[in-house]
């Protein structure tokens, strides 16, 4: 039986093994590490994956690639379930096509475990990860991802190079885990700042900090006082770096 893409699930099955190639280069797999693929679909690249590392872990939510990955490839760990929410074994490495639909939170949570990546994600979101602030594109996601890693961007993937074809453009990324990234007093508060302000990035932080006052349970007479006194607080969210970032973070905390 001939399994298809279910269009529910962002599924699109790389056809084009010149970019399989492009990831599997970029990932530089050593025989000694075990590498973590997200959504193997129908293996494309499970099958190299298996001759170049010496474990191999797949994780998969539909459960006919499950069985297919399963027979075609009894050597790979599967595990089946959502990869946002299963807790991975250890690995070295994640090479993966995502689907589009849990990117962010799957580079968060490899950002949280402190592992290097190569991924191929959908353009507009690879463009957004190695945005710099001031830049169209500069988001709370390239924040995060500049939090956790130095992203690099390898190469766009047309939409030709997938069956079925996708409406978007993709490209292949390289995530290589920050060995020097800054250290917040309270990395969960930062975390709550990020996502607080970057919900108004074209206000001035003071603004977007009054306006997003319930994050940290304020009511707006205690965030206006406040905000008077904010780090970076006349700078546009849009513009803010991330030590600038981590700095309004710390102070919160001793606020509040």
């Amino acid at each position: 039986m001939e399994l298809r893409a279910i269009k529910k699930l962002d599924q699109h099955f790389l056809k084009n093994r010149k970019f399989v190639e492009l990831e599997l280069e970029a990932a530089d797999i050593k025989k000694t590490e075990t590498v973590l693929e997200i959504g193997p679909g129908l293996g494309v690249i499970t099958e190299e994956l298996v001759t170049r590392a010496k474990k191999v872990v797949a994780v998969e939510y539909d459960r006919r690639f499950a069985g297919h990955i399963r027979e075609s490839y009894p050597i790979v760990e599967l595990i089946e379930g959502d990869a946002v929410k299963v807790d991975f074994p250890d690995f070295d490495k994640c090479v993966s096509n995502l689907p589009y639909s849990i990117s962010s939170p799957i580079i968060i949570k490899l950002g949280k475990l402190g592992k290097f990546a190569v991924l191929m994600l959908q353009k507009e979101f690879a463009e957004r990860l190695i945005a710099k602030p001031g830049e169209r594109n500069y988001s709370r996601l390239s924040l995060m991802a500049n939090y956790f890693f130095v992203p690099e961007y390898i190469k766009t993937v047309p939409k030709e190079a997938f069956r079925p074809k996708p409406k978007v453009e993709s490209a292949i990324v390289r995530l290589i885990p920050k060995k020097d990234k800054p250290k917040p007093k309270d990395e969960e508060m930062f975390f709550k700042v990020a996502e607080a302000l970057f919900c108004h990035k074209n206000q001035k932080a003071k603004k977007a900090f009054i306006n997003s006052r319930h994050f940290f349970k304020l009511d707006k007479v205690k965030a206006k006082e406040l905000a008077g006194d904010l780090p970076n607080a006349e700078k546009k969210v849009k513009d803010l770096a991330l030590e600038d970032v981590v700095e309004i973070g710390d102070w919160i905390l001793v606020q509040i």
